[in-house]
């Protein structure tokens, strides 16, 4: 079997990409990097790293594409999609490993495999608050969607399933793969056996006795937008348009009144849902 690891860049901090990098290929795994950054890092990197640069920044959905499909040419017949801030290690690659291989072999149609995540900031397991995984004999649980950062999937099915969808340029483009993947009869698991720390969000903030997630104020953009779009769709599953439905006015309040940068968060959230009305896709463009 071979494994080939992609990581996606936008100004990424170079010693966790040089450790990550380091244990990636200390296990066996050939690198593939995609940098979104304006200028490129190429010259951080060992030759042994696949190297692509998109410096007008096409989205990390383009830029999943582009690592997916080399990954496949190349002959690879599983890939990892990894964020520049997650934080690998030996016993997680080993794990990992052979727990996708084992997990197709009881699920050969196994759409997507992902670790356990654990959060940078709190050290906490994530686990979802409504809907609940079906864990198995095995260690696996069994689930709707999993996050982009760990994701392992067997190339084959992409001729099937497809590609990300880069109009939605980066929110909700891990999950959306993942509700496609299911109604073509696909399974996503995510094993108890793997644990990969990764930090979401850039911080975390208590407000009246709940904790939020802190992203960029134009990453609201995104959420409203695709939140709008995706809502549409009927094979997106009814909980999440439930929850996000009842989570946007929090979020407008939150973002709008309580955090720094209110008066640009309460822009990009404006702009984000009169663009999700009007089904516009692709990358935020200021004048639009």
């Amino acid at each position: 079997m071979k494994f080939a690891a992609i990581i996606i860049l936008f100004h990424p901090e170079r010693q966790i990409l040089l450790n990550n990098i380091r244990l990636l290929e200390a296990a066996g795994w050939q690198v593939i990097v995609v940098d979104n950054s304006p200028l490129s890092h190429q010259d951080w990197l060992p030759p042994s790293v696949e190297f692509r640069h998109c410096p007008e920044n096409a989205g990390i959905a383009h830029a999943q594409n582009i690592g997916l499909l080399l990954a496949k040419q190349q002959g690879h017949d599983y890939a990892m999609l990894l964020d520049q801030d997650s934080q690998l290690s030996e016993p997680l690659l080993r794990t990992v490993k052979q727990r996708v291989v084992e997990a197709q072999s009881h699920y050969p149609e196994l759409a997507a495999y992902g670790p356990t995540i654990v959060s940078e900031f709190d050290g906490q397991v994530v686990s979802a608050k409504v809907q609940r995984s079906v864990p198995d004999e095995h260690g696996f649980l069994h689930r709707r969607q999993i996050i982009a950062s760990g994701k392992v999937i067997p190339l084959a099915v992409l001729t099937d399933i497809g590609l990300m969808e880069k109009a939605l340029f980066i929110d909700g483009v891990d999950h959306e793969w993942c509700w496609r993947a299911s109604r073509k009869g696909y399974r996503i698991i995510s094993d108890t056996h793997a644990l990969l720390r990764h930090k979401q969000g850039e911080a975390r903030k208590r407000i009246m006795g709940m904790t939020f997630k802190v992203g960029s104020p134009v990453r609201l953009y995104y959420q409203y937008r695709n939140i709008l779009i995706l809502w549409r769709r009927s094979y997106v599953p009814l909980y999440w348009k439930i929850r996000n439905s009842v989570a946007l006015p929090i979020r407008w309040v939150i973002n709008g009144w309580f955090l720094e940068q209110r008066e640009e968060r309460r822009r990009y959230m404006r702009q984000g849902f009169t663009d999700g009305l009007r089904k516009r896709a692709g990358r935020y463009k200021a004048d639009q």
